[in-house]
């Protein structure tokens, strides 16, 4: 009887051992295809990337907001032109990362057509518009956007909010510090004053409900 269990326990232990090399060797065969299909996969994320965009938001019969959406940190020229290029009414050159608005009111433009242009590492983005009667011709849902105004070092934030929205309103440095947080739930009308910080570049970041816009304001 003892050599019986002993005899019992070695094939056991014999099946357990063929059943490990067994699982080791699918393992093994395995290996090479799962290391493939996870290279793949990896290589399939690295092509994908998600491209900025351009968007003209209609605010009221001759007001507009030029949006710039930016995925990667980089210089941006944004512009309003005739429609074939031959006449620049406006450029800015900014720093974009984000939502950067820019609002434009275009009650002396005579009728015709035109676009905004965004230029960015190469790459060119448009939007076409149209004034008509003296007003922008309304094909589009009213969106109304923050309003950034700035001269010598004073910045204005407008926004009616009339939809009473949580709306939080911050002053960042170019090191990231936070030198003002604040959140309204009524009209915003900030006005803030630079004379007392150093010169640099700073960023106004309006948050209305997760939709987060950034302006750039520099002191020299």
């Amino acid at each position: 009887m003892k050599l019986l269990n002993i005899n019992e326990d070695r094939l056991m232990r014999s099946d357990y051992f063929a059943i490990l090399i067994s699982l080791l060797t699918a393992a093994l065969i395995m290996l090479p295809l799962l290391l493939s299909a996870k290279s793949k996969d990896t290589d399939e994320v690295k092509k994908l990337k998600i491209e900025d965009s351009l968007s003209f938001r209609y605010l009221n019969c001759t007001r507009a907001a030029i949006v710039y959406t930016s995925h990667e940190a980089g210089n941006c020229t944004l512009s309003v032109e005739t429609k074939n290029g031959d006449e620049v009414l406006y450029s800015e050159y900014v720093r974009a990362m984000g939502k950067t608005a820019r609002v434009f009111d275009f009650l002396n433009l005579e009728d015709g057509a035109y676009k905004v242009v965004a230029k960015k590492n190469g790459k060119r983005m448009e939007r076409a518009f149209n004034i008509k009667d003296g007003e922008l011709s309304y094909t589009g849902r009213v969106v109304v956007d923050p309003i950034f105004k700035a001269s010598g070092t004073r910045a204005i934030i407008e926004l009616p909010n009339e939809q009473g929205k949580n709306v939080l309103v911050k002053i960042i440095d170019s090191k990231g510090e936070v030198l003002y947080s604040a959140i309204e739930k009524n009209e915003v009308r900030k006005n803030f004053e630079f004379s007392e910080v150093e010169a640099g570049d700073y960023t106004v970041l309006v948050d209305i409900d997760g939709d987060d816009y950034h302006f750039d304001y520099s002191k020299k």
